[in-house]
């Protein structure tokens, strides 16, 4: 039977990390930082009302600072008022619950593709939890039940900042448990997180490896000493501190004042005498003290749709800020499409506007009635989504529509978060590697660009031209858009067996005597054909606000009643004609064509030749093109 290992990814960091992902911390960009959990529903209201910052309480703890704090002083567990007191321009702010449980779900589900189960809280053993929160409902919902000491307790109901990953009978996949935690490291880094990575026999065990192993006396901070080789779990933990054992605070303290610092000087003690003191939780110490961790982890759920949303602080104004914040989210979207293996089609992106502002700005104009969409939650909103050709996973690709459509949109409010949604999942193509050229072209650079083309001038009017069956030359051909994956497909299939057959045709009528020669086909059309009256050689037209006389007419070829069941029969006669201006010599040519000398000598413009037809209806000439 193989034995269990676990992973254990602490992010010591990661309530400063996902401040610092919504924009910069201060004006200066800057000043220390300290970080107060909790409070979701208090900093959403705040924000939704028009708020331009949540007020923080003078009383109110502080609970993760980062390291420039902390070489100011600031400690975790000081109240509000007594870090101000040390540090004048302390930046502080508020994570909630849900932003906490979002960021470990990532870091989860990034995870999964190197080991069988993830989870971001332990299971129930002897029906108690371990070391995770306890029943009732999400983190999220429980913000108001938690008691301030437990937050700040490693063994209460806090610090959120671990994930676990079961990597049994896994890690040789990737080349060993070292090559593992490399990768791990790799994925979660990309993510913008910093992480404590450990391996141990049990989820406990390797928390306290990662947690507390660099403060080990022999150890340092590579990876070689966070790996608890199999059934030595007891003895990797013994150099770490007490702190490091599920015990209470206060039972921590009481250790150290005896002597006792280390789980090893613990573990020495008569087992009888050490039980007395532990408190509600001796038996989970007895066991890791033995060096046994049989708690379950209790797997996540990977959602079907990835989100990510960020909320400000400060109220956002312009599309930089707003890219940059996008920037990150589509970062994390595409790490965890690529750990999913998986792509997405389609991107919807909702920016929440101040409240008030958004009123007082747009008040009833309906002009943009259909960019503000009210919202009972996150209030007035402006709502865009992109679509991809074919879905796609990297995060450039997955940024440069929303930054062109976002670039052609101007806010109608200070904008207080940002909501991204990736739907349309589809499992990603798989690329084979091509060993026999020194390059590889990357095939999702066409989509990536069909994508930002579409975000830019609109869906449809991307896309490919399609053969059809039609006489007249002008409908012989229509634009299908690039949403449609499939009938692209089939559209190509088709145009690609119509080209064969009319090349085998050609041929074959080819090494015919007398074979009749195809009609000319023009190199552009226009979108509306220009009258240009009764036409024959010599006569002057008009074209584009200039004029021109036609040199020479060439008979191409006639239809007669061309969809003779519609109201308006086509009849008409199609001919090449050689448009020529007469310019000057100190002036500039007509923007067609060339200068050449006329057969008298005079300096003339041939402005090219230019396929129309001619109403047998009417006799009235209309140009419709341009030939090369």
């Amino acid at each position: 039977m193989a034995v269990r290992r676990i992973v254990a990814m602490v992010l010591p960091q990661l309530a400063c990390e996902l401040v610092k992902q919504r924009g910069p911390v201060s004006p200066s960009g800057k000043a220390p930082l300290a970080v107060i959990i909790g409070g979701d529903e208090e900093r959403r209201a705040a924000l939704a009302a028009g708020a331009e910052r949540e007020p923080q309480a003078p009383a109110a703890v502080i609970d993760v600072v980062d390291d420039e704090a902390r070489r100011y002083g600031v400690r975790p567990g000081q109240k509000v008022v007594e870090a101000a007191a040390l540090v004048a321009h302390l930046a502080i702010h508020r994570v909630t619950f849900a932003e906490i449980d979002a960021a470990l779900g990532r870091v989860a589900e990034v995870a999964l593709g190197l080991g069988a189960t993830a989870a971001i809280q332990l299971g129930e053993q002897g029906g108690s939890r371990a070391g995770a929160p306890r029943s009732g409902g999400s983190r999220a919902s429980r913000a108001g039940e938690r008691a301030a000491s437990e937050a700040r307790s490693p063994w209460g109901d806090g610090p959120y900042d671990t994930v676990w990953l079961d990597i049994t009978g896994a890690s040789h996949l990737v080349g060993g448990e070292e090559a593992l935690l490399d990768e791990l490291g790799e994925r979660v880094a990309a993510l913008g997180h910093r992480a404590r990575l450990a391996i141990a026999d049990g989820p406990r065990l390797a928390q306290a490896l990662a947690r507390f192993g660099a403060h080990a006396p022999d150890g340092g901070r590579g990876v070689d000493a966070l790996i608890a080789p199999p059934g030595k779990g007891a003895q990797a933990i013994g150099p770490l501190p007490v702190q490091a054992l599920p015990v209470e605070r206060e039972v921590a303290s009481f250790l150290v004042r005896l002597g006792v610092l280390r789980v090893e000087d613990l573990a020495r003690l008569p087992r009888a005498q050490v039980a007395a003191r532990l408190g509600p939780r001796t038996t989970e110490v007895m066991e890791l003290l033995a060096g046994r961790d049989p708690v379950p982890l209790l797997p996540f759920e990977v959602p079907r749709l990835i989100e990510e949303e960020v909320l400000f602080d400060e109220p956002v104004e312009n599309a930089e800020s707003l890219l940059f914040v996008l920037r990150g989210m589509t970062s994390r979207i595409a790490s965890r499409l690529s750990a999913r293996g998986e792509a997405c089609g389609r991107l919807n992106v909702a920016i929440a506007y101040d409240r008030s502002i958004a009123r007082l700005r747009l008040g009833d104009r309906e002009d943009d009635a259909a960019l503000l969409l009210e919202d009972e939650e996150r209030g007035p909103s402006l709502r865009f989504h992109v679509d991809m050709p074919v879905p796609l996973s990297d995060a450039g690709d997955l940024l440069r529509p929303i930054k062109a459509k976002l670039e052609r949109i101007e806010l109608a409010a200070p904008a207080v978060g940002v909501h991204l949604i990736a739907s349309r999942i589809a499992r990603a193509r798989q690329v084979q590697l091509d060993l026999s050229r020194d390059r590889s072209v990357d095939p999702d650079s066409l989509p990536a660009l069909l994508a930002e083309l579409s975000a830019e001038i609109g869906a449809e009017r991307v896309g490919v031209l399609e053969i059809a069956d039609a006489h007249r030359p002008e409908a012989r051909s229509r634009l299908v858009p690039v949403a449609d994956e499939a009938a692209m497909a089939r559209s190509s299939a088709a145009a690609r067996a119509r080209a064969a057959a009319e090349r085998a045709a050609a041929e074959q009528g080819a090494g015919a005597e007398g074979a009749e020669q195809p009609a000319p086909e023009p190199a552009r059309l226009l979108a509306q054909p220009i009258p240009l009256g009764r036409v024959g050689r010599g006569a002057i037209v008009a074209v584009d606000r200039h004029l021109y006389a036609i040199e020479r007419l060439s008979f191409v070829m006639r239809i007669d009643a061309v969809e003779w069941w519609t109201p308006t029969p086509a009849s008409r006669d199609y001919a090449r004609a050689w448009l020529v201006s007469g310019a000057p010599s100190g002036r500039a040519a007509p923007r067609f064509g060339e200068l050449r000398p006329s057969r008298d000598g005079a300096s003339a413009s041939s402005c090219g030749e230019a396929w129309i037809y001619v109403d047998r209806a009417t006799g009235e000439a209309f140009l419709q093109g341009w030939c090369e």
